[in-house]
């Protein structure tokens, strides 16, 4: 019996990984404009958020909490689509980080074909994802992202780099036989608009026009 419990401590030990926002503050988007242009404004129903239950869950307790500084967040299906994807492979690899199957963040989302700004970092780059195992529920998951001040600014959009990435796609994963079990990853990014060409960037960071 002592044994099991051993294993069973091993097999739901919780981790978590943040993101960090670019050295800089981003262009002044004009928020009507934008709006308008957003493909994914329109995509107001849970099911563009997330692909199982667990993962509309915790979107909807990310859009709602009442310390959420952006007016609106927009439910995008290729970051929901990205996150179901992260949330997959890291139970098959047993590992909960940014990079796990040779993907940054950043770059997972370019690859899908989800148009990043040009000054977000590149091929190991993450402006945009949260990922945690361990956690059963999504009232669970969401608590723990709060208690982390790198998640919590990211996700709640505490930082103005942050306030201006308005979609958002969560996904989770469920595998007993993997360390954690479940396994969650959110995605709160922006895509690049017309704007970000006149932001000029260098080795140590990038300044705004």
């Amino acid at each position: 019996m002592l044994i099991f419990i051993v294993i069973l401590m091993l097999f739901s030990a919780s981790a978590f990984a943040a993101p960090t926002p670019a050295d800089t503050e981003p262009p002044q988007l004009n928020s009507s404009e934008s709006a308008n242009k957003d493909p994914a404004a329109k995509l107001n129903t849970i099911a563009d958020c997330g692909l199982n239950e667990a993962a509309q869950q915790l979107a909807l307790l990310i859009i709602q909490d009442p310390l959420q500084q952006r007016a609106r967040l927009s439910c995008h299906p290729l970051l929901a689509q990205a996150a179901a994807e992260k949330a997959k492979v890291m139970a098959q690899k047993g590992i909960v980080n940014h990079y796990v199957g040779g993907l940054g963040a950043n770059q997972r989302l370019r690859m899908l074909g989800y148009q990043l700004p040009p000054f977000y970092s590149g091929a190991i780059g993450n402006q945009v994802e949260a990922v945690a195992g361990g956690f059963s529920t999504a009232e669970d998951v969401w608590e723990a992202f709060k208690s982390s001040t790198a998640h919590r600014s990211h996700l709640l959009g505490e930082l103005p780099f942050y306030q201006q990435q308005l979609h958002i796609g969560v996904g989770f994963h469920y595998k007993w036989s993997s360390p954690h079990v479940e396994y969650w990853t959110v995605y709160i990014a922006r895509e690049a608009v017309a704007e970000d060409a006149n932001v000029t960037c260098y080795d140590i960071g990038c300044i705004p026009p």
